[in-house]
């Protein structure tokens, strides 16, 4: 119940934060262009919260249902408007100023992600020194020439201190398929220049469970992570068996449990199968029988318990990890890197899933996001930061996807209006925004089928 609850107060400050700044972005510039705001709502549906400002003449709300927002601008063609107040009706503005103000909306969940970043490289990130601890025989980087103990030094000429810290930047060039220098330093002390071509990569190897890290067939020198649960999802069957976060896994089906590494390998191994699971709390030694589940990954059936190791391992390890910060300059500038390398991943996942080379079940929904928030942050202030900076750069570019309901469609009205010198027809903009309702309420029922077959 906890972490239910972690999740969902989380989700709500996520979403409210982002589409709080969504809306100011359309409400600033619409000030700016004299446009009359005539309500500045942050969600839909009955009202939990409302305040009228007799100097500006808006009515800020606060609604029930937290999935979104508006500002609701004085407009001649749904609102009946007297003569004084025609000048203030965004219908007569100009084309450059109506495109302004649809526009600036997204624009600030971008610029949202890179003040995000810029706090998250000015507090520090934490993560794995960058020393490989497995090769994959047969895979990439063991036909590149990685090795047991390598340090990387560099990526690219650019300093590489902690594991996590140039992923981004990896996986950007892998979807592009172009090659990586990596400057090592060997166990035995000697330097060395590996190159990793992402052009070798098949189409849909990016796409496999695992990740980036999988693929190449390279992962970092982790310490030895004992068989404690962080945590363990509600109705999975390790919480239908009894166990709780902070339970020390003993022995599973009478075999003795040393690491975390061993109960997964043990768990996944036995899919339907009921294991006899000996565990310690409060001192106290308790024994349970719990069946995990069948899980097809990738047309392999695997078995899972539903339970995350104690993360708190590794930030106490001092032999395996390493902390970075940045100054306020490169933090910046660290932060536009970031948001525009997350945003042309965003694009890619976008257009891969046009033509099917992404399934359609990688798309989440409100569940999926209230999930990862609750996750983000129970793992600290940066993770969290991030997980928002993601979240708001998917909302910018959704909103900007060429679909008439959403912003990226008046965009498109705009653009068909600059070509021919007039709006479309009342008879186009109405089909086009019944066929962008559609779309867009199939992608919502998409994103929360998915939602019920990954959580429920």
């Amino acid at each position: 119940m906890v972490d239910l609850a972690y999740s969902i107060i989380f989700f709500i400050v996520a979403i409210g934060v982002l589409i709080t700044f969504h809306e100011y972005g359309h409400f600033w510039v619409a000030r700016r262009c004299n446009v009359l705001v005539l309500k500045f709502s942050v969600g839909f549906g009955p009202k939990l919260f409302s305040y009228y400002s007799e100097k500006s003449c808006t009515e800020y709300v606060i609604a029930a249902i937290p999935l979104g927002g508006y500002v609701r601008m004085l407009d001649e063609t749904r609102d009946i408007v007297s003569e004084r107040l025609q000048p203030f009706a965004f219908n007569r503005k100009s084309l450059l100023q109506r495109t302004a103000v649809v526009a600036a909306g997204p624009l600030a969940n971008f610029l949202l992600a890179i003040l995000l970043f810029w706090c998250v490289y000015m507090i520090g990130i934490a993560g794995i020194k960058p020393v490989v601890g497995t090769v994959v025989p047969g895979s990439m980087s063991e036909q590149a020439g990685f090795a047991v103990g390598d340090e990387v030094q560099f990526i690219d000429g650019e300093r590489h201190q902690v594991w996590e810290q140039h992923q981004l930047y990896l996986l950007e060039k892998a979807m592009r398929g172009e090659a990586v220098e990596f400057e090592v330093l060997s166990a035995d002390g000697q330097r060395k220049l590996i190159v990793l071509d992402f052009g070798i990569l098949e189409e849909n190897q990016l796409n496999e469970e695992g990740g980036l890290y999988k693929v190449m067939g390279i992962f970092p020198m982790a310490p030895l992570v004992q068989p404690i649960l962080g945590e363990v999802v509600q109705g999975g069957a390790a919480d239908e068996a009894g166990l709780q976060a902070g339970d020390q896994i003993i022995q599973l089906a009478g075999e003795p449990v040393e690491s975390w590494n061993q109960l997964v390998r043990h768990i996944s191994e036995a899919p339907n199968q009921p294991l006899n699971i000996t565990y310690w709390r409060d001192e106290q030694i308790i024994e349970t029988i719990a069946t995990p589940r069948a899980v097809d990954i990738n047309g392999e059936i695997m078995g899972r318990l539903g339970i995350f190791f104690d993360s708190a391992q590794l930030e106490a390890d001092n032999d395996t990890r390493a902390y970075i910060r940045y100054g306020p300059i490169e933090s910046l500038i660290k932060g536009v890197k970031s948001t525009w390398s997350l945003s042309t991943l965003t694009f890619t996942f976008l257009a891969d899933l046009l033509d099917f080379s992404t399934p359609a079940d990688a798309i989440g929904g409100p569940v999926a996001i209230a999930h990862f928030a609750g996750q983000a942050a129970q793992a600290g202030v940066e993770k969290y930061l991030t997980f928002l900076a993601l979240l708001s750069i998917s909302l910018g570019i959704l909103n900007l996807l060429p679909i008439p309901i959403l912003d990226g469609g008046h965009l498109l009205f705009y653009l068909y209006e600059a070509i021919t010198g007039s709006p479309p027809g009342q008879r186009v903009m109405m089909w086009g925004t019944q066929i962008g309702l559609v779309l867009l309420l199939g992608l919502m029922s998409l994103a929360l089928y998915n939602d019920f077959i990954n959580f429920f």
